[in-house]
């Protein structure tokens, strides 16, 4: 039996975001791509779906403000792009919510 090819991907999860907030998970083995200026957003998720990442977390102030970049992906199946902060957030419950009612068809 195979692993399923998304388990198999070289980057299975990759974060987003501002320098300083993301630079210590790299130690911890993640792949992460580190914003200096909002102005480099779509680049960074150009090189997201390049490098073939499963899960990529956004920090929810670049998400929020790249929101319409991120929707230009919704198409495909991978990466899951889900905003991250210190903090839950009702971001992060709708979308959560919205990854539910596709897998699943209901909430």
């Amino acid at each position: 039996m195979s692993m399923p090819e998304e388990l198999s991907l070289p980057n299975p999860l990759a974060i987003v975001g501002n320098e300083d907030m993301v630079l210590g998970f790299a130690s911890l083995g993640f792949k992460v791509y580190p914003l200096k200026e909002a102005g480099g957003f779509k680049a960074v998720l150009d090189r997201v779906i390049e490098d073939k990442v499963a899960i990529c977390l956004v920090q929810d102030n670049l998400y929020r403000q790249g929101r319409d970049e991120i929707n230009n992906y919704k198409n495909l199946a991978l990466p899951i792009f889900m905003p991250f902060s210190q903090d839950k957030t009702d971001l992060w419950n709708s979308i959560v919510r919205d990854i539910r009612l596709k897998a699943t068809g209901a909430f």
